[in-house]
């Protein structure tokens, strides 16, 4: 018997339990409500109800969202958050990622089938379509990853986009912007004096200065991995690449010129998906606050809000074969990366959404935005040489450690009063 048909069928002694206890004058609660209670359990619950005699009661109160909330909970989940966030680039990093639209498509499908496996452990809760514009706003800001990621490196473009990135999330939850209600820290001089370490190590994030290899370098390493045929295969379909070669070179000043120009386009990309970033839990948490019935807890949401990854993701990489006349620029060899990649993020999201549940938007984004980064920085330093230098090291260290101090600030702001 499968595990649709085993609950079905205690579905349906449930409503002959209710019928004998409405006739023998037991609780007076309808058929409708134990139904629509049972319905709103997650898959986990169901098995509890149809394993143990409860009444329907019990049945209507399981089905209520949980009010109590965990701080060390919530701090485990920022961990782990932290931890996947700063590494999600890590499987792509040695590959030639073109314009990026094709990892980010590729991304979306992982997204999607592992948020649809989180949706049937919550037993196929209802969907917030509201909650999909969090996806389409987080698909926008990771549409400009690899390009930044491109310019500047991977610590030091996750290190940028993520300050921008608390700043928003902070705010939006600390002053209840767009119909959010305020959620303040219980200690606000303890949070405004993590907030403000967090933005000074950002600030000296962004003086440290990475070896972000160029797009034309990038371009060489992919050719070079190549066999000749791959290499004849795809230059035959693209003439750029037909006519690239590793021993191009360009005189001194036009590479400095184009050094300085990419890195402003990195930054101001940078800030952009940052702004981005920090909006993606907005509708979710305004269908929290303001829609009647809506669960309290994150993970009813995850699978809309990655429906909204999935869709725009797709709406993306259509318009850019459009605009590549069907000739989209794609190393075959990124597509396993890419779906890791996707893997490791709804990760990280899920845990994201856990953190806001436990901690609130308040607390939880400037822990999250900004230990990524020491995260990655660790990544950049030891595996992919980017950053290199005594003084370079030296400032990300003590940039790391007020960092980590502000962070730390923050997340015991929520309970700590003195």
């Amino acid at each position: 018997m499968s595990r649709s048909q085993y609950i079905l069928r205690k579905r349906n002694d449930r409503r002959l339990l209710i019928r004998q206890e409405k006739a023998n004058d037991g609780p007076q609660i309808s058929v409708q409500q134990v139904m629509e209670a049972f319905l709103q359990c997650s898959a986990r619950e169901c098995f509890k109800v149809a394993d143990t005699a409860m009444s329907a009661e019990e049945v209507v109160t399981l089905a209520a969202p949980a009010a109590e909330k965990s701080v060390v909970t919530g701090l485990i989940a920022c961990g782990v958050a932290s931890v996947f966030f700063g590494s999600m680039f890590v499987p792509i990093k040695r590959f030639d990622a073109g314009d990026g639209l094709y990892v980010q498509w590729l991304m979306s499908i992982a997204i999607l089938v592992i948020s649809f496996c989180t949706w049937l452990w919550e037993g196929l809760s209802q969907f917030y379509p509201l909650a999909m514009l969090g996806g389409m706003l987080w698909c926008l800001g990771n549409a400009t990853a690899v390009p930044i990621i491109r310019r500047l490196g991977m610590a030091m473009g996750i290190l940028i986009w993520n300050t921008t990135n608390c700043l928003s999330g902070w705010a939006g939850g600390n002053f209840g912007l767009f119909g959010m209600k305020a959620r303040p820290a219980a200690n606000p001089l303890l949070n405004y004096v993590g907030l403000a370490c967090v933005i000074v190590g950002g600030a000296l994030f962004s003086q440290v200065k990475g070896n972000a290899p160029a797009e034309s370098e990038n371009k060489d390493v992919a050719l070079e991995s190549m066999s000749n045929a791959e290499r004849d295969k795809l230059s035959s379909d693209d003439p750029q690449l037909k006519r690239a070669t590793p021993t191009e070179t360009a005189p001194a000043n036009e590479d400095t010129q184009s050094a300085s120009k990419d890195r402003l386009i990195g930054i101001g990309l940078a800030l952009v998906a940052g702004c981005l970033y920090g909006s993606t839990f907005v509708p979710v948490i305004y269908v929290q606050d303001n829609v009647e019935g809506a669960p309290s807890r994150g993970l009813p949401y995850v699978f809309a809000h990655s429906m909204g990854i999935f869709l725009t993701s797709n709406l993306l990489f259509v318009g850019y074969c459009i605009i590549k006349k069907n000739n989209p620029l794609i190393n075959n060899r990124i597509s396993l990366p890419a779906l890791c990649a996707g893997c490791i993020w709804i990760v990280a999201q899920t845990s994201f959404f856990i953190a806001n549940e436990n901690l609130s938007q308040t607390v939880s984004f400037p822990i999250i935005t900004m230990l990524p980064g020491c995260i990655a920085s660790v990544w950049s330093i030891f595996v992919f040489r980017e950053i290199r230098g005594t003084r370079n090291l030296r400032l990300l260290a003590i940039a790391i450690v007020i960092t980590l101090c502000g962070a730390l600030m923050v997340g015991l702001s929520k309970d700590l009063v003195f």
